[in-house]
C-alpha cells in the first residue's frame, strides 16, 4: 500500500469514527427524552434502563452508517482541496478515480461488517431491547402467539392439514383433518380426529402427536377401500412438531438470515402470507451495500467545493442524497410489501438506481 493510500484511508476512518460516535450520542439523546416520561412512571431498575438503550446502539450503528460514510467522505475532500493537496496528488500523475480507491476498498469493508454485525449483534440486541422494554420496565408478559384458529399447513411430504384450534400452552390442537394426495392428486387417505396431544418419546429428542377419538379412511380410484375408527392412536409418519405450527412473534429485525428463511419456510408450510418476510431476506444482503454506493457521489459532489463559498452546499447535496438514497430504499421495500415488485427488486432497487448513478458521475468527474 503506497504512502498516500495510507494517508487518506487513515483519515477517512478517523473521520467515519468521529462521526458515527457523534450520530449514537445524539439518537441515544433523543430516545432518552422520548422515553424517559414513560420509563419514569413505571419505577424500572436502572440498569434495565441502561441495557435498554445500550441495544439500541447496533441498530444505530447499521441504520446511520451510510450517512457517516458520505459526510467523512465529504469532509475528506474538503480538507485535502482547502489545503491544496489534491492538486499535488493529481500533479503527480495520480487520478482522483485511483485516489479514491482506498474509500472504496474500505466502503466494502464497512459493507461486509456492517452485514456481519446486521445479521449476528442487531437481531440479538433488538430481541434483548424489546424484551428489556416489555418485561422488565412495562411488566407486560412474554411475548407469544401459542394460541391460533384456522390453521392450514402442508408437510415435507405433501400432506394437507387444517387445524380448527391449536393450543400451544397446553401442546395440543382439535378439530384434526389431514389429507394425503397421490401424484395425481387423488385423495388416498383422510385422518379425522377430534383432539391431539404432543407426548415427549422415550429419549425426549422430539414429541410424538397422540391423535384421540378419530378415524382413517383409505381410498383407491375415488372409492372407499378401508375405515378405522380408533379411541387413542399414535401415527409413525405424521411428524409435525409444535413448532411447525406456531407463528412467530419476532419482527424481522429481531431474526438473523438464516431465522428468517427458516420462518419463511414454515408460513409457506402453512399457508400464510410471506412476501414481507423474502423482502426483508433480501434486505438483509442488499442493506449494507449502501455503505459503498453512496461513496460514489463523494467526488462528484466535492467537485462543487472548489470555490470556498460552495462548501456549504456541497455537504447539503451530500445529505440530502444520503437521505433521498435511505426514502428509496424504504420505497423499494413499501413496493415488495405490496407485491407490486418482486423482492429481490424491491431490496436492491435503491442500490442499482443509485449505483448507475454515481459511477456515471464519477467516471464525468474523474476524466
Amino acid at each position: 500500500m503506497k504512502i498516500i493510500d495510507k494517508y487518506i484511508l487513515k483519515s477517512f476512518v478517523r473521520l467515519y469514527i468521529i462521526i458515527l460516535l457523534s450520530f449514537i450520542a445524539i439518537f441515544l439523546i433523543i430516545e432518552f427524552f422520548e422515553k424517559f416520561g414513560r420509563f419514569i412512571s413505571e419505577n424500572p431498575r436502572t440498569l434495565d434502563v441502561i441495557l435498554y438503550f445500550i441495544c439500541r446502539i447496533p441498530y444505530i450503528i447499521v441504520l446511520s452508517s451510510p450517512v457517516a460514510v458520505i459526510l467523512s467522505g465529504l469532509f475528506l475532500m474538503q480538507y485535502l482541496g482547502k489545503h491544496n493537496e489534491t492538486i499535488a496528488i493529481r500533479s503527480a500523475g495520480i487520478s482522483i478515480i485511483r485516489m479514491s480507491l482506498p474509500l472504496f476498498w474500505c466502503g466494502l469493508f464497512l459493507s461486509i461488517i456492517i452485514f456481519i454485525l446486521g445479521d449476528t449483534l442487531l437481531p440479538y440486541s433488538e430481541d434483548k431491547r424489546v424484551y428489556i422494554q416489555n418485561v422488565k420496565i412495562y411488566n407486560h408478559p412474554k411475548r407469544t402467539i401459542r394460541m391460533r384458529s384456522n390453521i392450514q399447513y402442508k408437510d415435507d411430504e405433501g400432506r394437507l392439514y387444517y387445524i380448527g384450534f391449536l393450543d400451544g400452552y397446553r401442546n395440543k390442537i382439535k378439530n384434526i383433518d389431514i389429507s394425503e394426495l397421490n401424484e395425481n392428486n387423488e385423495m388416498v387417505r383422510k385422518i379425522n380426529s377430534e383432539y391431539a396431544l404432543w407426548q415427549s418419546n422415550i429419549d425426549n429428542s422430539s414429541k410424538d402427536l397422540i391423535f384421540y377419538n378419530g378415524y382413517i379412511r383409505e381410498f383407491s380410484d375415488g372409492k372407499l377401500t378401508d375405515f378405522e375408527q380408533f379411541h387413542k392412536k399414535m401415527i409413525p409418519y405424521i411428524k409435525i412438531q409444535p413448532i411447525d405450527l406456531v407463528k412467530s412473534v419476532k419482527d424481522p429485525l429481531e431474526m438473523n438470515f438464516f431465522e428468517l428463511k427458516e420462518y419463511v419456510a414454515r408460513l409457506q408450510r402453512i399457508g400464510e402470507k410471506h412476501q414481507k418476510e423474502l423482502v426483508e431476506i433480501n434486505l438483509k444482503i442488499a442493506f449494507p451495500f449502501v455503505n459503498l454506493i453512496i461513496l460514489l457521489f463523494c467526488i462528484p459532489i466535492s467537485t462543487l467545493s472548489v470555490r470556498g463559498k460552495s462548501r456549504g452546499l456541497g455537504f447539503v447535496i451530500g445529505v440530502a442524497i444520503c437521505f433521498l438514497y435511505l426514502s428509496s430504499v424504504r420505497l423499494g421495500q413499501s413496493l415488495g410489501y405490496n407485491e407490486i415488485i418482486s423482492p429481490f427488486l424491491a431490496a436492491w432497487f435503491a442500490n442499482i438506481g443509485f449505483g448507475v448513478i454515481g459511477i456515471v458521475g464519477l467516471l464525468r468527474t474523474g476524466r
